[in-house]
């Protein structure tokens, strides 16, 4: 019993340490070792060889040890110690361990530094031949920019607004000055180079993006707004609360005129998440307005008198039909409220609705509608004798009896055409925009 205990314990013990029984050289899955190199003295000769032919390398050695190469030696500059390594690999094939040193010895280094200075004055002055050419290929790319960013039918095709055929313009010149670009690079085989400037722009164009986020995020909205237009140039509309004519809009931001002659800018990015509401898109619009009147007072009567009054009322169509609700019974009088609809496109909406409601107030008055004032009573406790209050006046001024006469039958008589003067300003001030008004009758709406 006991030595049965001994080895359990002895197996947890192994089992918590991770102890394989298997020794590594009995692990199936251990990698097996790598054979020496045959023939080392002529893989030595071979790495002595090519490392004669590198310049700026002295007392260059090779030896051979199991599967490695050794390379010493002294070089003058940092490029040789490369160059050794690279040119002992190519001709053995084998593993090279690097011990070529660098030369602290200053006349030395001055000459490795201009050896490596005459190698690239020697390679550009190989390259002087076809310099000429690759010019030559860059002024034809942007020649034949500048005549692709002339021509129009092209862009017509793809779209009328004339802010996207500017787009696609200079992304059609741009195209084509990198392809000549690309080309003078490949005629200089300095096509290595793409890869390092990609990367350089990449990364400017992320510290860009971040640094300007406000402006591409604006001209993206802009973009988006030229291709579904929500609005028309002198749409009535309100935009992040701002009332007004739609006027213009830029690669940064939307012009409003507001009713009070004041111009707003908005930026396109807001105009593009916010609420937007188009009174422009229909030209019907309802206006509604409340009116009090007593709790003796016949309210089917005084409904049917309301709306037959909105229906005489010019400027409120007849369809839809005006309706009359009562929508609160208060302390001291009864509200009914009062819709109607107007045609924005032929009269004025604020001067309709100004109308109705005056002769709401007249007929109410002719037919005796009472519309009562509030009235609040005061309780004063104590021995002081207080007078009674005054009656209030009746609305018809008088205490009772019929209303006076001499205003029964007037009616507002304001001119209901449509007020132009703040569509003249939009206008004068979207002119101002020349062709930075991206807004076209043309494109299709929302």
């Amino acid at each position: 019993m006991i030595r049965v205990g001994w080895f359990r314990l002895l197996a947890v013990l192994v089992l918590s340490l991770g102890i394989s029984p298997l020794s590594a050289q009995d692990d199936p899955m251990s990698d097996p070792p790598q054979s020496s190199i045959e023939n080392p003295a002529q893989v030595e000769l071979t790495a002595e060889d090519a490392l004669t032919g590198i310049d700026g390398l002295v007392d260059a050695d090779a030896r051979v040890s199991g599967n490695t190469i050794t390379i010493t030696g002294t070089a003058d500059d940092t490029s040789v110690i490369n160059a050794a390594e690279q040119a002992v690999l190519s001709a053995t094939g084998a593993r090279v361990d690097n011990q070529i040193e660098l030369s602290l010895d200053v006349q030395n280094r001055t000459i490795g530094a201009a050896h490596r200075v005459s190698e690239r004055l020697e390679s550009w002055i190989a390259y002087l031949p076809v310099i000429p050419v690759a010019i030559v290929i860059l002024l034809l790319a942007a020649l034949l920019a500048w005549f692709v960013g002339k021509l129009s039918w092209p862009y017509d095709r793809f779209t009328k607004n004339p802010f996207l055929q500017d787009i696609i313009r200079r992304l059609t010149q741009s195209a084509v000055i990198l392809a000549g670009i690309l080309l003078a690079l490949e005629v200089l085989d300095a096509m290595a180079l793409v890869g390092g400037v990609l990367g350089a722009a990449g990364v400017a164009g992320i510290a860009i993006g971040f640094a300007f986020k406000d402006l591409i995020e604006n001209y993206i909205a802009s973009v988006l707004l030229s291709l579904r237009q929500p609005f028309r140039p002198q749409d009535h509309v309100v935009i992040d609360g701002h009332e007004g004519l739609v006027t213009a809009m830029n690669t940064r931001s939307t012009v409003l005129t507001t009713f009070d002659g004041n111009i707003v800018r908005i930026p396109n990015a807001t105009v593009f998440k916010t609420t937007l509401i188009n009174y422009t898109s229909d030209t019907r619009r309802r206006f509604n307005f409340t009116a009090g009147v007593g709790y003796d007072v016949n309210l089917p009567q005084a409904i049917e008198i309301g709306i037959q009054t909105l229906l005489d009322t010019p400027g409120v169509l007849a369809a839809p039909k005006p309706v009359a609700l009562v929508t609160t019974l208060g302390d001291s009088s009864i509200t009914i409220q009062l819709f109607g609809w107007v045609d924005q496109s032929e009269s004025s909406f604020g001067v309709v609705r100004s109308n109705a409601m005056q002769n709401i107030k007249a007929q109410f008055d002719k037919f005796n509608i009472d519309m009562p004032e509030p009235i609040y009573k005061i309780r004063i406790e104590g021995n002081t004798p207080v007078s009674a209050p005054d009656q209030p006046a009746s609305p018809t001024g008088t205490e009772s009896g019929p209303a006076d006469t001499a205003h029964e039958d007037e009616k507002a008589k304001s001119d209901i055409r449509p007020d132009t003067t703040i569509q003249s300003m939009s206008s004068e001030t979207a002119r101002s925009q020349g062709d930075d008004n991206l807004l076209s009758e043309d494109a299709p709406s929302e």
